[in-house]
């Protein structure tokens, strides 16, 4: 583990998550795997409790830049945009949720809505001018936060990292991939 190189950057426990992590959220019987696994959970949980979106463009949600990135990552350039229920099905999300997300950035003028040249009574959803840059603004500020990131754990430690990210990524889509050949069996 690279030496701490900030700090003053960690954020200050309160008893009970100091007294966890050090115990490692034993499970009864308290074994060496079960300390693993609970110094695990608890590093998880640390991550939910984290505001990920700091580094997001104030003045929007996170769900709002998610809708904008992905509008960006879908459309070819000069594309006819994308279906609501297009959004809806990439984001894993109901379309009326994403209808929501469009109103907003509608509003704020983001996206446009319009009409799809092959079937008349189909929308669709393009970014404007202001939402290319927003979305460009955004990847800068993800970009340099994880170039920080990189700074302060050292390439060594962000190359393990990146490592572990990934096998815990193929870990849970085998996990996935089985339980749908499993409950496709039944």
């Amino acid at each position: 583990m690279a030496e701490d190189k900030h700090p003053d950057l960690h954020h200050e426990n309160n008893g009970k998550e100091e007294k966890e992590s050090r115990a490692g959220l034993c499970m009864k019987g308290g074994s060496r795997e079960d300390s693993v696994a609970g110094r695990l959970l608890y590093s998880i949980r640390m991550f939910h409790k984290q505001e990920w979106d700091q580094h997001l463009i104030s003045g929007y949600t996170p769900g709002e830049i998610r809708v904008l990135m992905g509008l960006k990552h879908h459309i070819e350039p000069d594309g006819p945009g994308m279906k609501v229920s297009e959004i809806s099905s990439m984001m894993n999300v109901t379309s009326p949720t994403i209808t929501q997300f469009i109103n907003a950035l509608e509003s704020k003028g983001l996206v446009e809505r319009v009409m799809d040249v092959q079937d008349r009574r189909a929308v669709r959803v393009q970014l404007t001018e202001e939402g290319h840059r927003v979305v460009q603004e955004t990847y800068q500020n993800v970009k340099n936060n994880f170039n920080e990131l990189v700074d302060f754990l050292g390439e060594e430690d962000s190359v393990k990292l990146t490592e572990l990210l990934t096998k815990v990524y193929h870990f849970h889509e085998q996990k996935r991939k089985t339980n749908e050949t499993t409950s496709d069996n039944e």
